[in-house]
């Protein structure tokens, strides 16, 4: 299973499908699986996704599917109902997986933005490139709402800063120029969590995004922000998004 799920349908059982009424009118829903292929004795593990060299871990302290309770828990987007189908994306269970319950996700009671997490260091200082861009998309796209090519250019903006500066993405300080991409912008904050209230995030009238972290900075000239789908501008060269300054 990819770190970030693939996209699925979840079928109903007939005798459940009436519980799913009104359901269409949520964009986005937590699934409760059941990982009914893991192991349940360890009750230490190896975050093998993220860094399979890793000290073992507390199961409590991961996302693994190794636990005396092999539930899953997924928000997941819903993409459409058809009768007992659920369409979504993405959904972190391998096929034949039992779903034991669905519920709405709630952005006022699910959300919490300023949050801090294990997993948010070992993104930028344990997995691979590719993944760590995969992530940071992600959490761009969770943010902001679209897969457009701006928010590609923040995720390689925030790894180039964070891999440049060695800190944590969540440390980052932004000062962004006050007719910056709002879509980029967007992207940089839903990555490092910086905004006005922490005092991470101010706006200036100089034409460079800075980011900064532990004394030091770096700054970023931005000469493009493609029109075209985020996950091709990842795999574009920086050279051609943006000047280190």
């Amino acid at each position: 299973m990819p770190l970030q799920g693939v996209p699925a349908a979840i079928k109903v059982f007939d005798e459940f499908v009436e519980g799913l009424s009104g359901i269409e009118g949520d964009s986005h829903i937590n699934v409760i699986g059941w990982f009914s292929k893991a192991e349940r004795a360890p009750l230490k593990v190896r975050p093998r996704k993220i860094n399979p060299e890793l000290e073992e871990r507390g199961v409590f302290s991961l996302r693994s599917p190794t636990r005396p309770n092999p539930l899953s828990l997924s928000a997941t987007r819903l993409i459409k109902v058809e009768g007992p189908f659920l369409y979504v994306e993405p959904l972190d269970l391998i096929d034949g997986s039992p779903v034991m319950d669905i519920k709405p996700y709630s952005s006022g009671w699910d959300a919490i933005f300023w949050a801090r997490d294990v997993h948010s260091s070992f993104i930028t200082r344990h997995m691979a490139r590719d993944d760590v861009l995969a992530e940071l998309l992600r959490e761009g796209f969770n943010y902001h709402g679209e897969k457009c090519g701006a928010i590609g250019v923040a995720a390689k903006i925030a790894y180039d800063a964070a891999q440049t500066l060695k800190a944590n993405v969540r440390d980052l300080y932004l000062r962004l120029p006050q007719d910056i991409n709002p879509h980029v912008a967007d992207g940089l904050i839903g990555v490092s969590r910086a905004t006005l209230g922490n005092a991470r995030l101010t706006f200036s009238d100089d034409q460079s995004v800075l980011v900064s972290a532990a004394s030091k900075s770096i700054g970023y000239h931005i000469l493009e922000v493609p029109n075209i789908p985020a996950r091709e501008v990842l795999k574009m060269r920086s050279e051609k998004l943006f000047n280190k300054l």
